[in-house]
């Protein structure tokens, strides 16, 4: 045997797997500082042009650069998760591997399918990364920092390669794989991934709120659902729920945006029983101000998902713009109360959020006891929750306090 393939061929204990009559799977686990021996080369999107050309050039055909944002977010799951004081568990997805020419498998004499890869692991034996390039880039960075202590965990890998004994893989071959895992998935809808999601301390602040009286009294929160049918008997959808939390924590710009990030949030583990407390008590005043029957009538715009929102962002102005005291909140809590939710308040349509609701069988206005029209609320969610909060300030006297504690920081 040459003196080379003594030197260069790596044993790695795996499992073997196949898809079809074309491509053999190996599967195993590797240390995190192992990553680049296994490739042979450093994957990262900054160093592409380093790459000999036939790589590089598939690199920059099949991935996306990986931006920093999604850099800094995988290093910083894997501090929350997987370090000394880990918020929860934790985990990474198999990243995937595909070699172009066959592996040499020698299989264990005792299991089926379990046995050692033999790794060619030599520069000239071209291999590419095709799925979790986001997740490597994370890892590598932290050891660039020096933070390789931080990676106290294995690595699970997914290597694709041709049957032995058919012809190498194509870069074409190895693109489609790569579509395949990144476009072809479906994605899991918001509503499964709140429901199942116990990391984010929104979602779980949330749920946390769920067993207090305004909410469990009253119907509850509805999880996995999208919205609320008419045999519903819940009070409110939870992604409705957590976008109103996330609004009563740290207000409107980041109620709006799933993935925004704040250097310095209100809602941070010190904070997070009495941030809790807070919103509870502000929602249940409002519930007692406005009696069981106004507070759970499921046809009123504080029930809808502009006015969750609204109201989840008017504790945010309660609490860390106007920062009133308890006295002053009670105050603003019973103007909210008093507010005419109902769909005839004729300053909705001022607003500007909604037409007039029409008969499905006359195909006429539909007018309340009083002869008051009724609203259904149309156009954008975003523009129509914005003119709610906008009008619940006015009428509840915060857009004063807001104005006089803006002038006085000012």
């Amino acid at each position: 045997m040459p003196m080379d393939l003594v030197y260069l061929k790596a044993p790695i204990p795996c499992v073997q797997g196949y898809y079809g009559e074309r491509l053999v799977t190996y599967t195993t686990q590797i240390a995190p500082g192992q990553i680049h021996n296994l490739l042979g080369h450093d994957p990262r999107s900054q160093n592409w042009k380093k790459l000999p050309k036939d790589i590089g050039d598939i690199y920059k055909y099949l991935q996306r650069p990986t931006s920093k944002s999604r850099r800094e977010g995988v290093a910083g799951y894997i501090e929350e998760r997987f370090g000394p004081d880990a918020t929860t568990v934790g985990g990474f997805p198999a990243i995937s591997i595909a070699f172009r020419e066959p592996v040499e498998f020698v299989p264990s004499p005792d299991l089926k399918g379990v046995g050692q890869m033999m790794l060619d692991i030599s520069p000239s034996v071209v291999r590419i990364l095709i799925d979790g390039l986001g997740r490597v880039t994370g890892i590598m960075d932290l050891q660039d920092e020096g933070l390789a202590d931080l990676l106290t965990f294995q690595l699970p890998v997914t290597i694709y390669a041709p049957a032995p004994g058919t012809k190498p893989l194509s870069w074409r071959e190895m693109g489609q794989l790569f579509h395949d895992f990144n476009f072809r998935v479906q994605p899991v809808p918001q509503r499964l991934a709140l429901a199942l999601d116990t990391a984010d301390p929104y979602v779980q602040l949330a749920r946390d709120l769920t067993p207090y009286a305004f909410l469990s009294d009253h119907g509850g929160v509805a999880e996995k659902l999208a919205s609320l049918g008419t045999k519903s008997t819940q009070l409110v959808v939870q992604t409705v729920w957590v976008r109103s939390v996330r609004g009563a924590t740290e207000g409107r710009k980041f109620q709006e945006a799933n993935l925004a990030h704040l250097d310095n949030p209100n809602l941070t583990p010190d904070s997070e029983e009495d941030m809790r407390e807070s919103i509870a008590s502000y929602f249940q005043s409002i519930c007692d101000h406005m009696g069981d029957d106004r507070w759970e009538d499921r046809d009123s715009l504080h029930l809808s998902s502009p006015g969750w929102q609204a109201l989840g962002v008017v504790h945010h102005d309660i609490a860390f713009r106007a920062k009133l005291g308890p006295a002053e909140r009670e105050k603003v809590t019973e103007r909210i109360a008093s507010i005419d939710w109902s769909r005839s308040n004729p300053d909705w349509f001022r607003l500007g959020i909604g037409l007039p609701e029409i008969d499905k069988l006359t195909g006429e206005e539909v007018v309340d006891s009083k002869g008051r029209k009724r609203i259904a609320l149309t156009g954008a969610g975003r523009t129509n929750t914005q003119a709610i909060i906008d009008y619940v300030r006015n009428k509840s006297g915060l857009d004063l306090l807001i104005a006089k504690d803006d002038e006085a920081a000012a």
